[in-house]
């Protein structure tokens, strides 16, 4: 999910610091502290839902997304982010025009 986000982030334009939430996949709270870790966002800015939910698997950032969805239409750049079996993985980048 590191490697996606800073790819999906340059082809963008955008760097770490132009990003206000990071969602990433709900697998476990170990994975997504990493993932914040390694991308240098504060925990403030990784939108985390597994503590009520569990992994609910790639839907979990759309749950994620959906749980904060007053803050897209702020403008707020977001970046979601899954993997799955098999090695794959995608991610999306998500800002309002405002």
């Amino acid at each position: 999910m590191t490697k996606i986000t800073n790819e999906i982030l340059s082809r963008n334009g955008y760097t770490i610091a132009d990003l206000d939430y990071l969602i990433p996949h709900q697998a476990n709270i170990r994975i997504i502290n990493n993932v914040a870790e390694q991308l240098g966002i504060a925990a403030e800015k990784t939108i985390v839902n597994i503590e009520r939910l569990g992994n609910t698997g790639c839907v979990s950032t759309a749950i994620g997304l959906s749980e904060n969805f007053e803050m897209v239409k702020q403008g707020k750049l977001f970046c979601l982010t899954v993997f799955g079996g098999g090695y794959s993985s995608g991610a999306a980048l998500l800002r309002t025009n405002q």
